[in-house]
């Protein structure tokens, strides 16, 4: 058992590294730095967008403020090494916390459960693997380490429910959740979710008190208790610089994200999602195999906090690609009792299928091998980049940003929202984007339309050049945008490299610049192959 144990840690060590120890930047992070640098700086909150010029003046709900003072903090302490440790940590709590999460609900429902460390291993590995996309450098980062954290403690005071020695008293578990959801909400805005699992925790737990399912009676002042801890987790993300408006916000704008991809629906059989679907039907047959063999009804199962939660994040999952991390996160305390339970059946029922010293051979070797390969990958990478943070120039504009720098251009630019941030890191305050990743927390419906009408080529493209002050358009080679602008009269082309071409319309800021490009034409399509060695 203690050499399966080491092998476990071990599998589990590789995945951690592969899956959260890529160093690629996320399109986001230099906003997330340039607001944090600001609060450190001594600027306060960004109460008001000025950073763009279609949404100028107006509210800025930076709501991952907290967030953003945290990275911003960590970056100009530690650097690139910093970010990526501070990852790799995240990523060890969550498995922490999942896995003492499982042990503690196999321990409610089986008081002698020990799970086996392999299929313990497998389950974690394949829930890293769905959980990955959200391993970046991003505020979601919270959301998943909190959840898990969340799940942790409310499965001991699921416990503590139904644990023979209950007495009906709340246990702190239950009473810190209100703190918890308060300072998730000053992180990010998956705190929803939080305030979602407690509320469905508190309501199975009058439910179930109500039909007698605990061994001790819920007196009524307890039941009171509960309810009220539920109203004040409710209250508690108010607790905000915003206050209520953080609602209000969140409400308005949760239904505008349908044109990025994260929050597109999974298809059935997509196999993009094939380990997320793979992972949903585990989950299933874990939940119809623990209603038949633990003699417990389905009825006593959906009445708990778990089963339901598990099927609101799949309905969610699917309907939006970025919430199958959370999925991931649920499934796995889940799937680690009802796993290890469908291996002892198995095994106790059908005694052949236990594994010969041959198979158990090939097993540990191939654990070995794949685990060896994913710390033998981060190592690689971490030996050619170091402690690097690393994004590719083509997908950003790297050159195209250095040539309008060089040359001197200045003004109102309009670019695809996913370089908006990159662009107002390195141009500063000399330029205004159009649009960037803050998306629906500053721009309005207006300007978010113009802005996906212009890139789709759709009828009344011509607004973002026509309607606004815009004065540089950079615009993505694979789009194909670009023989719509070279249409325009009022627009010079200037540059163009394998990511990005620039068009400039005339004016007054930008004559002495477009003279001179006009002249040494052949010269601007040379450009330096620059690193892209982050920020």
């Amino acid at each position: 058992m203690e050499r399966w144990k080491a092998l476990a840690v071990f599998a589990v060590a590789g995945a951690l590294l592969h899956f959260f120890g890529t160093n690629i930047a996320d399109p986001d992070i230099w906003g997330h730095l340039r607001y944090g640098t600001s609060m450190w700086q001594g600027g306060g909150l960004p109460w008001v967008d000025t950073y763009s010029y279609t949404a100028s003046g107006a509210v800025f709900y930076d709501h991952e403020w907290l967030s953003d003072f945290f990275f911003a903090g960590l970056w100009w302490a530690a650097g690139s090494p910093g970010l990526i440790v501070a990852k790799l940590f995240f990523g060890l709590l969550i498995v922490v916390l999942l896995r003492d999460a499982g042990a503690t609900l196999g321990r409610t429902w089986y008081p002698k459960f020990r799970a086996h460390p392999l299929p313990e291993a497998l389950v974690l590995v394949l829930a890293l693997s769905v959980i990955a996309p959200g391993a970046t450098f991003r505020p979601q980062l919270w959301t998943m380490l909190l959840l898990a954290a969340q799940l942790a403690v409310l499965a001991r005071a699921e416990a503590r429910l139904r644990g023979t020695a209950y007495r009906g008293r709340v246990g702190w578990e239950a009473g810190v959740q209100p703190l918890l959801i308060a300072f998730w909400a000053n992180l990010h805005g998956g705190f929803l979710v939080g305030v979602a699992v407690f509320g469905l925790f508190v309501g199975s737990v009058l439910v179930r008190a109500l039909c007698g399912l605990f061994p001790a009676r819920l007196r009524p002042r307890e039941g009171l208790a509960v309810a009220g801890l539920g109203l004040f987790a409710l209250a508690a993300p108010v607790l905000n610089p915003y206050g209520t408006d953080l609602y209000a916000y969140l409400w308005r704008t949760l239904g505008d994200h349908g044109a990025m991809g994260e929050w597109n629906a999974v298809a059935l059989g997509d196999p993009n999602f094939f380990r997320f679907q793979a992972l949903v039907l585990l989950t299933l047959s874990g939940a119809f195999f623990l209603a038949r063999r633990r003699r417990l009804p389905i009825a006593e199962l959906a009445m708990g906090w778990w089963l339901p939660l598990l099927a609101l994040l799949a309905v969610y999952s699917y309907r939006h690609q970025r919430h199958t991390v959370l999925f991931a996160e649920a499934a796995v305390p889940f799937l680690l009792v009802s796993g290890d339970r469908a291996r002892c059946l198995l095994l106790r029922r059908w005694p052949v299928l236990r594994p010969t010293p041959l198979l158990r051979r090939a097993v540990f070797c191939a654990l070995v091998l794949i685990a060896g390969m994913q710390i033998g990958g981060f190592s690689r990478t971490l030996a050619r980049d170091g402690a690097t943070i690393r994004f590719d120039r083509f997908e950003y504009p790297v050159d195209a940003v250095q040539f309008l720098h060089e040359n001197g251009l200045r003004g109102n630019i309009a670019m695809p929202f996913e370089w908006g941030a990159y662009a107002n890191w390195k141009l500063g305050e000399e330029f205004q984007v159009f649009i960037d990743g803050r998306y629906e927390a500053v721009f309005p419906p207006r300007v978010i339309d113009d802005y996906f009408r212009f890139t789709e080529g759709a009828p009344g493209w011509e607004r973002l050049l026509d309607a606004y002050p815009t004065e540089i358009i950079v615009v993505q080679r694979w789009r194909n945008i670009h023989p719509r602008l070279f249409a325009r009269d009022d627009l010079r082309y200037v540059y163009s490299d394998p990511a990005a071409l620039v068009f400039v319309r005339f004016s007054p800021t930008n004559a002495a610049a477009l003279d001179r490009l006009t002249r040494i034409a052949d010269a601007r399509l040379e450009f330096d192959k620059l690193d892209t060695v982050f920020p």
